[in-house]
């Protein structure tokens, strides 16, 4: 059975579960603990309640691990906590940063640290366990009839 322990240091993206719905996050993670920062020119990250769940995948079968129960706590500049947070968040950054990424951060970006529970008990998802994934939407568009010329015609050798 995958756990928490073993996705989580692999993991660069995570669902947190806030309310009834569920915000796709990236993050950085330092031993049990993930860094996540949203506002204005960044993710979209709601105020997140001191309890939440987090939603992890493992990075080779893309299994869904969780919901792990999580603790979060808003960190602010200043504190001692914020400028480890920041430099986690800055070395998983996919752009380059700068110093004026980092003064936007401190002036009106949100920095959370998020502690995942990494010995709760995760219930094995069943076989047939439906993955989440939307339905497709019904459409005009198909090739069931018409099939391209070349398609199932036997090749020509030279």
């Amino acid at each position: 059975m995958t756990d928490a322990r073993t996705v989580l240091p692999r993991s660069a993206v995570s669902w947190l579960v806030v309310g009834d719905q569920t915000w796709p996050v990236w993050h950085a993670v330092v031993d049990s603990r993930i860094y996540v920062i949203g506002g204005p020119g960044e993710q979209p990250v709601p105020e997140l309640p001191e309890q939440l769940q987090v939603i992890l995948r493992t990075k080779d079968t893309r299994a869904k691990v969780g919901p792990v129960p999580a603790r979060a706590l808003r960190l602010h500049p200043g504190v001692p906590a914020w400028q480890p947070a920041v430099d986690a968040l800055l070395a998983a950054r996919q752009g380059v940063p700068s110093e004026a990424l980092l003064d936007r951060w401190k002036a009106r970006c949100a920095v959370w640290a998020i502690d995942i529970d990494l010995d709760a008990h995760l219930p094995r998802p069943a076989p047939d366990e439906h993955s989440g994934a939307r339905v497709a939407a019904a459409t005009t568009a198909t090739t069931d009839r018409w099939r391209p010329r070349h398609l199932g015609r036997p090749r020509r050798r030279r």
